[in-house]
């Protein structure tokens, strides 16, 4: 009988020791990004958006190729900027 409550507490003592071991792994990843290099996540986040306001031009661009009428003078305006775009 009392092996087994040797054996029960060694068990919880157990689980208590991992869970207490994955909340520390977990709040020292939150924290290295919580005070990571800020200077870092802003380039990141500057480059992100050029990308995105680059994509959103070409986006615009194909969207005026498909609704334009077929005239000769918009024809010459597009070409150009389907060569534009490449």
């Amino acid at each position: 009988m009392e092996n087994e409550y040797v054996l029960m507490v060694i068990m919880v003592t157990f689980v208590i020791g991992v869970s207490a071991t994955e909340m520390f792994k977990h709040y020292l990843k939150i924290h290295q990004l919580g005070s990571g290099n800020h200077r870092q996540l802003e380039d990141k986040l500057t480059q992100l958006s050029l990308q995105n306001q680059v994509l959103v031009e070409r986006v615009q661009v194909l969207e005026r190729i498909v609704t334009d009428t077929d005239n000769s003078a918009t024809d010459n305006s597009l070409a150009q900027q389907i060569e534009a775009l490449k």
